[in-house]
């Protein structure tokens, strides 16, 4: 195997082994931390309407709630960065989430920082913070998560390279070997070709 497919190869298993320990790690802390986690102790914003003008910071990540008397489906919501332009909510389903009372609806997915309108076809919803709260597990399960990426990417260049680049031999040339002079064969004999004859016939003449 050529040289530079052994090395992109032992990269590659190197940095998948890394960042799958990594994101492994990360993960099962993220999952974990739910059951140990007071989610009223997140609780940003409680509004008792369908809708309010709330500050959000582009570097949070926010969950809306709403009473668990609702059909998460049948909820719908709006999130917007003053007034019009895109719609930073999703709506995520998930009863993993749920604590006490409330029932989650959706993820607002903000990218700056500022007034956000936020409306909700329910009577009231809270906002819950739940990235600050997850510390740096949820940044390195990111980092994990792409490290993998990144790491099978390298293995299938080196399977690649092993695949098309060939070995280097190394080729001795002892420098006291003699030339020999080209043949021809003719009528089934080897006869030394005229140019060579020439060469040798008038090598004293050269000298």
């Amino acid at each position: 195997m050529h040289k530079v497919a052994k090395i992109t190869l032992s990269i590659g298993i190197m940095g998948l082994t890394i960042f799958l320990f990594m994101f492994g790690i990360s993960a099962y802390k993220l999952a974990s931390s739910h059951d140990d986690v007071d989610w009223n102790d997140w609780i940003v914003y409680e509004v008792d309407s369908s809708e309010a003008t709330l500050y959000l910071d582009g570097e949070i990540g926010y969950t809306i709630y709403v009473d668990d008397t609702y059909v998460c489906e049948e909820v719908d919501a709006e999130v917007y960065l003053g007034y019009g332009g895109k719609d930073y909510y999703e709506q995520n389903c998930d009863p993993y989430y749920d604590f006490d009372n409330w029932m989650q609806i959706g993820d607002i997915v903000n990218e700056y920082s500022g007034e956000h309108q936020i409306s909700v076809t329910a009577d009231r919803f809270i906002v819950v913070d739940w990235t600050t709260v997850q510390g740096n597990s949820f940044e390195n399960s990111l980092i994990g998560g792409i490290g993998c990426c990144a790491s099978i990417g390298i293995l299938t260049l080196g399977a690649i390279l092993a695949l098309t680049l060939k070995d280097e031999h190394s080729v001795i040339i002892n420098q006291n070997q003699q030339v020999v002079s080209p043949t021809i064969i003719r009528d089934g004999k080897l006869t030394q070709s005229e140019s060579s004859k020439n060469d040798e016939e008038n090598w004293w003449e050269e000298e």
